[in-house]
């Protein structure tokens, strides 16, 4: 997985819609950065771990390590 990929897999744990992503890049100067290209990216790692939508990916992420959760955030 590229630096791109990583850094679009931290945004959208932390919530943000592709849009947001796209303009996360653009603020960092980071290319390529257009919502197109973001969907692109999504779409490619779906595919390279055969995931058929966006919550499979996330489990599947979770399962091999490259997503954690993190504590929650009233203590429980």
């Amino acid at each position: 997985m590229n630096t791109i990929e990583e850094l679009i897999i931290k945004y959208m744990q932390q919530g943000l819609t592709q849009a947001e992503i796209a303009n996360m890049l653009k603020e960092n100067d980071i290319k390529p950065n257009s919502q197109s290209s973001v969907e692109k990216k999504i779409n490619q790692i779906k595919e390279r771990y055969e995931a058929k939508t966006l919550f499979h990916l996330a489990c599947i992420l979770y399962n091999e390590k490259v997503l954690e959760i993190e504590e929650s955030r009233n203590g429980e």
